[in-house]
């Protein structure tokens, strides 16, 4: 990995005998306008999080022996600002998910630290969505401080087509629908065959 400080130097030219005011010339296109961080550094960044799971703690140490010293927040707030031009390729990732035939659907628990109006301890809830095959895959995830049943209601609204689920009974609103049908992961029904034998007392079949 390199890092370069890019300097860019903006001429002002002015004309002495009018009064028109001076013009500057244009800077570079930045996605995050008023940022030092570059394109490429953004790209760097999303990457070793998301991809590589690399938290910002680590990133911020990795920088540091390069010689840029960054509070952490620093790279948070990238981040956040980051995907606010992401939304409109998410509307498409969500517009190719409701086309599918099937859509794979979990939610798993995750804590979060310092959310308004909520205790620390408190469940929250991250929704997978996930079609495709491997060359063509979408998977998108949503946060929700709720297992309820209207979230899956919400995340597939209008959707038409099956839904392939565990047992989480925050589906079933979703299989009442008429144009919805709800189908079981058949890992879940394995895994009930496969632990019977390691708790069947010795001797017995």
């Amino acid at each position: 990995m390199q890092i370069r400080a890019i300097k860019y130097i903006r001429k002002i030219y002015g004309c002495r005998g009018c009064e028109a005011a001076p013009f500057t010339a244009e800077k570079p296109a930045q996605l995050i306008e008023k940022s030092m961080a570059s394109p490429s550094v953004l790209a760097m960044l999303l990457t070793t999080k998301y991809v590589d799971g690399l938290p910002l703690h680590r990133f911020e140490i990795v920088l540091s022996r390069h010689g840029i010293e960054i509070p952490r927040q620093t790279p948070a707030r990238w981040i956040i600002q980051c995907s606010e031009h992401f939304q409109p390729l998410i509307n498409l990732m969500r517009d190719r998910l409701l086309e599918s035939p099937i859509i794979h659907c979990d939610e798993t628990r995750v804590q979060v630290l310092k959310e308004p109006v909520r205790d620390p301890t408190s469940q929250s809830w991250m929704w997978v969505q996930a079609i495709g095959p491997p060359d063509r895959k979408v998977v998108l995830f949503d946060y929700a401080s709720s297992r309820a049943q209207e979230e899956p209601l919400r995340l597939l609204e209008n959707y038409r087509g099956y839904v392939m689920t565990d047992d989480n009974a925050g589906y079933n609103a979703l299989a009442l629908q008429s144009d919805v049908e709800r189908l079981a992961g058949m890992a879940h029904a394995r895994r009930k065959f496969v632990d019977a034998p390691k708790v069947q007392p010795k001797g017995k079949t």
